[in-house]
């Protein structure tokens, strides 16, 4: 296969390749992008369920402490046996309408513990919050009702009743971290409340998790300063792992969830993404390579064909040379030894035959010759001074017996009268061909206009009939070697390279040969360079003859 074509067959299999490929790669990055976006939003709902477990947690003790704080009403004595009683209770407090801390007391000892546990809870009565609990959220608490009051301290009072909504959380940092405060207010704007165990709320929070995950999937929950406070689930993820974190509901709300999913444990979809691209570039390749090698063979055939045709008609015209050159010979001695005899008028009429088998034959040398040329393209222009109109009489000449045989009017409209340089032989090869196509196509009773003028540096002619003509779809196709419009039993002979034969003899000297589009029949124009304008041979194209 020729490098050209290879090229071509490359191009004509990479290029789209490359371009659907680039195309998958894109809609396969987008469906990745949207497993993620939906594995996530997976992770995130999973994270959403544990925090609805710690919101139902907080309202299980906002429940039972509100009910502890509304019997232990205002007493001091009553606020004491709650802290001792309850494990939840690390503290009480009971807070006058101005924010003062009326109890506990300040201790009587100087010991730096209880000072600064006294000034924290002194803070927090000054901070208190006062109105509606704006942060509250409904949630169900029955997940862990049967978990955690046996837990609870009381655990005979009853959790199903949802909290009064004036009870209030609240937060502080003291000692290891977080802690939780509630308040009750009471209606003259005094308030009671409870520190929770900081111990017993954390350890509850991990009795509320799942035991395990699965697909190794790792859940950890995170505190204010980010640290791991508790993890669950599979190992410690790696850098590659998706993760996914949320806050957590109030009062924990400056702790964290997070969830993490190993690279190896993420959810297996039913194929790999790029399995379908992967089987669609393999088809798509598979068939632009049968198409492109079904061209190329399809390219190579006709190559092949048109090659063969023109070796054929290089051989054929090698071997009509010789007997035309004899013909031609043995013609110009006849009318030699005719002129040498007594005239008559019978030995008259002989000599003018001889003179039409010569002359015909001397038009089928070139022809003979302009089919070689076209070939071979190595003979030299032979330049001579003639008039075009001339020749072009001359040539119509020839043809005025068939001519008139078919009853084809001529009009002959000639303004090209001034000698010039041209190569008479390659003209009369053009004219002959043209001419031979309106006798071939005019039809009975046609006509045929032929129109010369001339410039300073060419020769225009114009052949004009009033037959069929061509479509205009063929108008490129009638100029190309052994291209017929009609194939058919009925159509004239020929072998489709008379147009061919006489555009690269027009070429050859420096013009061309066009077709014309008209309303009807057909018009061919030729156009001859005089003399130093024509161009060398090398720009004229050729066609390439087989070596077999």
């Amino acid at each position: 296969m020729p490098l050209r074509y290879a090229i071509a067959l490359l191009l004509l299999t990479v290029v789209p390749l490359v371009v659907i490929g680039w195309l998958g790669s894109r809609v396969v990055a987008r469906q990745n992008e949207q497993q993620r976006a939906q594995l996530q939003r997976l992770m995130r709902s999973r994270l959403d369920e544990l925090d609805q477990r710690f919101i139902a947690l907080s309202r299980l003790y906002q429940t039972q402490l509100t009910a502890d704080l509304s019997q232990a009403d205002r007493s001091v004595d009553s606020l004491r046996d709650l802290r001792r009683q309850s494990p939840l209770v690390h503290a009480t407090m009971l807070v006058d309408r101005d924010g003062r801390l009326i109890y506990p007391e300040r201790p009587a000892t100087d010991a730096s513990h209880d000072i600064l546990w006294h000034a924290v809870l002194s803070e927090l009565a000054r901070r208190r919050p006062i109105g509606a609990d704006d942060d509250s959220h409904p949630a169900d608490d029955r997940l862990l009702t049967s978990i955690l009051s046996r837990k609870l301290a009381n655990g005979g009072r009853s959790t199903a009743k949802q909290p009064p909504r004036h009870s209030r959380w609240q937060t502080c940092y003291h000692d290891n971290g977080l802690q939780l405060a509630l308040w009750l207010p009471r209606d003259d704007q005094s308030a009671t409340g409870v520190v929770l165990e900081r111990g017993r709320w954390m350890a509850d929070l991990i009795q509320s998790v799942p035991n395990s995950g699965k697909n190794g999937e790792s859940f950890a929950l995170h505190n204010s300063d980010n640290e791991t406070v508790y993890r669950w689930g599979g190992p410690v993820p790696d850098d590659d792992a998706i993760r996914e974190s949320v806050r957590m509901s109030a009062p924990w709300s400056s702790w964290s969830l997070s969830y993490a999913l190993p690279e190896s444990s993420q959810v297996q979809w039913p194929t790999a993404p790029w399995l379908p691209l992967a089987a669609l570039l393999i088809s798509i390749v598979t068939c632009l390579s049968l198409l492109g090698i079904y061209l190329m063979t399809a390219m190579q055939r006709q190559m092949a064909l048109a090659q063969q045709q023109v070796s054929f008609a290089s051989h054929v015209s090698h071997e009509l040379r010789t007997p035309l050159t004899n013909i031609r010979l043995y013609t110009d001695l006849a009318r030699r030894d005719l002129a040498k005899s007594k005239e008559s008028p019978m030995e008259s009429a002989a000599i003018k035959r001889l003179d039409v088998i010569e002359e015909e034959s001397r038009r089928l040398s070139r022809i003979v010759s302009g089919v070689l040329e076209m070939v071979s393209g190595k003979n030299k222009l032979r330049l001579i001074e003639r008039v075009p109109d001339e020749v072009i009489r001359t040539t119509i000449e020839s043809f005025l017996p068939s001519l008139q045989h078919r009853q084809i009017r001529t009009d002959l409209r000639l303004n090209a009268s001034r000698a010039v340089q041209l190569d008479e032989d390659l003209l009369d090869i053009v004219l002959v061909n043209l001419i031979s196509n309106v006798e071939k196509y005019a039809g009975q009773g046609g006509r045929l206009e032929i129109r010369s003028t001339q410039t300073t540096s060419e020769t225009i002619i114009d052949i004009i009939d009033d037959g069929p003509g061509i479509p205009r779809s063929s108008i490129r196709k009638v100029f190309a070697p052994f291209q017929r419009l009609d194939d058919s039993l009925e159509s004239p002979a020929g072998t489709g390279l008379g147009l061919a034969i006489a555009r690269n003899a027009a070429r050859r000297h420096g013009g061309d040969l066009v077709y014309v589009t008209e309303r009807q029949g057909a018009h061919f124009r030729l156009t001859l360079r005089h003399g130093n304008q024509v161009k060398s041979n090398a720009d004229v194209p050729t066609f390439k003859r087989s070596q077999s």
